[in-house]
């Protein structure tokens, strides 16, 4: 498996195609209160070195003039407002984006298979889907405030071995659940979240409680309003009970407090950047929580935790609030222990937000299904013909046939690294930067000054042409299997295409596998009733792991 950290390190270099300036150089440039030096003809001369073209003598004192005139502009923009929550005016948008107003979000469940919580260990109850959690609580067979106690319990008791936790919101939570027990009690039910007990990643905006980024200059973060996804959360009755760890500014999952643990092999680390999210919930530490990607950020940590983790399509669900990484890639999901669990969730936190322009509003009509009969699958190279997985499929119904995708452009790569350096350009410029320990971050943010906007937006341009090469390989497929995080994890992520991670228990050797389905842009329903009769099938979504 590989993790973005090391994918971004081993592919800067061949990006730019050139040496980057060294790491002290480039602070002494960038540092905000530092005057930059005059720009000289071998400025010029470097940039071409960089971007691989040659100017004449004569082009280049032309050229030198020019770009002189770009630097009080450069000032001013600098001046200007901009905060995280500001997009670039260029929106992206999946291909056959369109919004439904009439559009209906809904999860109709299977039944839940322990209808009663009688003789039921706070163990069990704390490892029980979302279903039977809503269930008990809609019968007031146990309260939102003894559940929430069991579950601040365990993130006390295990929280601290896992390093999974940066904030225990206890206070928060006993209100929240105290509140919901007095609605549900008086008849006013909201739906299956109600006063059921959930984490967040420590990336999305929670007012008056600490939102640290997983960075040190940022752990005294607090900000005065909530991130969408929080406030649908709110708006459902769900009680947050801990915002959990991830790795610094969304990249692995070392923090400033150290390196999250898979509950599954302490001795690995969780993966990232959702490291907190996946441990947790896999510890049953949380009913349910929240994770976002860029590349790899759900679907990464799913598999090494053996969580079940949805990524939908970007645009699905409000980014407002979450802290900005990639413009155009970053995507908000909701990481279980069931598929059932993901599509519950899903419906309540996707929508139109005018907050933020890239959203959508699409039905998600999620029933669980008996048979796959009509659908097609296909199965990616990794897959072996033998594996037992092709064989279930086609014995519930599916129509199943290999497919193939074209090997991606690595250099694409340059849409993250310039978006990551926009969004975090006054930091980058600044002296805190430096408290930014044990991270790629500060230099790749520095090198992605050196990317020419051109190449930006050509590498825009290209992306344009894999989302229809993309499209036309998928075929008539309604999705597709991989092994693991899948070979096709970069195209889907600049293309936008949903995926969910099905855990498969281990190699024997401590190391976790998983097989991820990849669907149709926004068609999650779909994608969630295949993933959740292949998931039925096994057991691996019941398995506990040892926390000692």
């Amino acid at each position: 498996m590989v993790s973005r950290k090391d994918f971004v390190r081993g592919t800067l270099l061949s990006l730019l195609g050139a040496p980057v300036l060294a790491h002290s150089e480039m602070t002494s440039l960038l540092q905000a209160g530092t005057k930059p030096a005059d720009l000289t003809i071998d400025d010029i001369k470097a940039v071409e070195k960089l971007g691989g073209f040659s100017l004449t003598d004569a082009e280049r004192k032309d050229v030198l003039a020019e770009v002189k005139s770009y630097r009080p502009g450069y000032e001013s923009v600098r001046k200007l407002p901009i905060n995280y929550q500001t997009d670039p005016a260029l929106t992206f948008h999946p291909l056959g984006a369109s919004s439904d107003t009439k559009a209906k979000y809904a999860a109709k469940l299977s039944a839940p298979r322990r209808k009663s919580i009688k003789g039921l260990s706070e163990e069990d109850i704390a490892f029980a889907s979302l279903c039977e959690l809503g269930n008990w609580l809609k019968s007031r067979q146990i309260t939102s405030e003894a559940l929430t106690k069991i579950y601040l319990e365990r993130l006390k008791k295990h929280g601290p071995a896992l390093l999974c936790v940066v904030t225990l919101t206890e206070e928060h939570a006993l209100k929240q659940a105290r509140q919901a027990d007095k609605e549900i009690a008086a008849g006013k039910y909201r739906g299956p979240l109600h006063g059921i007990p959930y984490g967040a990643k420590d990336l999305f905006a929670t007012k008056d409680i600490l939102t640290t980024w997983g960075a040190a200059p940022y752990k005294d973060y607090t900000p005065d309003f909530d991130a969408a996804v929080i406030e649908r959360l709110d708006a459902a009755g769900a009680v947050l009970v801990a915002k959990l760890t991830m790795g610094a500014l969304a990249n692995g999952d070392v923090w400033f407090g150290g390196t999250t643990k898979n509950p599954w092999n302490p001795k690995q680390g969780s993966s990232g950047s959702s490291a907190g999210s996946a441990s947790a919930t896999a510890a049953g530490l949380v009913a349910f929580s929240l994770g976002t990607e860029t590349l790899g950020s759900i679907c990464s940590p799913s598999v090494r935790c053996r969580t079940t983790g949805l990524r939908p399509t970007f645009g699905r669900v409000s980014r407002f609030g979450a802290m900005a990484l990639s413009f155009t890639m970053d995507k908000i999901g909701p990481i279980c222990r069931e598929v059932e669990d993901c599509a519950v969730v899903f419906s309540v936190i996707a929508g139109r937000d005018d907050r933020d322009d890239s959203t959508v509003s699409r039905a998600f009509n999620y029933s669980a299904r008996k048979d796959l009969k009509g659908l097609k699958i296909g199965y990616t190279p990794d897959v072996k013909t033998s594996d037992p997985w092709i064989a279930k499929l086609k014995e519930l119904g599916a129509e199943v046939s290999p497919v193939k995708f074209t090997p991606i452009n690595e250099a694409l790569i340059s849409i993250l690294y310039v978006e990551c350096g926009s969004a975090f350009d006054e930091f980058t410029r600044s002296e805190k930067i430096n408290d930014l320990k044990n991270s790629d971050w500060p230099n790749l943010f520095r090198a992605s000054r050196f990317i020419p906007a051109v190449e930006y937006l050509q590498a825009m341009r290209a992306r344009t042409l894999l989302m229809h090469q993309f499209e036309k390989e998928f075929g008539a497929l309604d999705a597709y299997i991989s092994n693991d995080i899948s070979p096709t994890l970069f195209h889907t992520n600049l293309t936008g295409h949903p995926q969910i991670v099905v855990p498969q228990g281990d190699d024997g050797k401590g190391n976790s596998r998983a097989k991820s389905i990849t669907g149709r842009l926004y068609r999650e329903d779909t994608l969630c009733q295949i993933a959740r009769l292949t998931q039925e099938a096994g057991d691996f979504h019941f398995r506990r792991p040892t926390l000692a």
